[in-house]
């Protein structure tokens, strides 16, 4: 099935779990289940049970069959995350009509993105593995940008174990599909719902998957070796 294909199948979950509601908000509580899912076996505690209820809240609002496309949506990213090592959630809520132009949400371009990336990081000389680089947007929309920026580190010999990715924006729907992007990248990544002007957690950090399998809680974090992007 190629990129194209899965896009539309994509929408079509949209769509057929949508009834009467906005495929804005679907979209929404979509990628916000997804985030859920991905990140609460990684959670313990009073964060588990509060992830636990917040997934129930979102079951609850839809029937049976309108919830079944949650799962599907979620294994359809994958698939198109694995094809394509790119953006894709945010062309996906591009083709909905439902990103924000009137709020300053626009879709940076894959194109642009990396070209973006190919300037910030022409040739990596000074990387030694086991040294970390940091990759930081505190504005990242889907992270069209951080992920153009790690691939193309990687494309230059960089151990994805050695990057560190900082995810933030406060939008939650932007952070929810950043985070599920991210998580399937495998990128060690740290999420972050903030106003980044005021330099205020709206709600608590989430880690990818791939921080703690490559062990990042254990790991000094030292400076990066080349600019964040921003």
């Amino acid at each position: 099935m190629s990129h194209d294909e899965l896009k539309k199948d994509f929408q079509k979950c949209v769509e057929r779990a949508a009834g009467h509601r906005h495929v804005v908000d679907v979209f929404g509580d979509m990628v916000r289940a997804m985030a859920i899912a991905i990140e609460s076996p990684f959670t313990i505690g009073e964060r588990n049970e509060e992830l636990e209820r917040e997934y129930a809240a979102i079951k609850a609002r839809y029937t049976a069959a309108e919830f079944q496309e949650f799962p599907k949506a979620l294994a359809i990213t994958g698939a198109a995350i694995e094809l394509k090592r790119e953006d894709f959630l945010g062309h996906a809520l591009e083709a909905l009509g439902a990103s924000n132009t009137r709020n300053g949400q626009f879709l940076t371009p894959v194109c642009v993105s990396r070209m973006m990336a190919a300037l910030l990081y022409p040739k990596l000389d000074d990387y030694t593995p086991g040294k970390i680089i940091k990759l930081n947007d505190p504005s990242c929309g889907t992270s069209v940008l951080l992920i153009e920026g790690a691939e193309r580190l990687l494309s230059q010999g960089v151990r994805q174990a050695d990057l560190l990715v900082i995810a933030g924006d406060i939008d939650l729907r932007a952070c929810d599909a950043s985070y599920v992007q991210l998580a399937f990248l495998g990128y060690p990544a740290i999420v972050q719902h903030m106003d980044a002007l005021a330099m205020k957690r709206i709600s608590p950090d989430r880690f990818t998957p791939g921080y703690f399998l490559h062990r990042f809680p254990m790991r000094q974090i030292e400076k990066p070796v080349n600019p964040s992007i921003r």
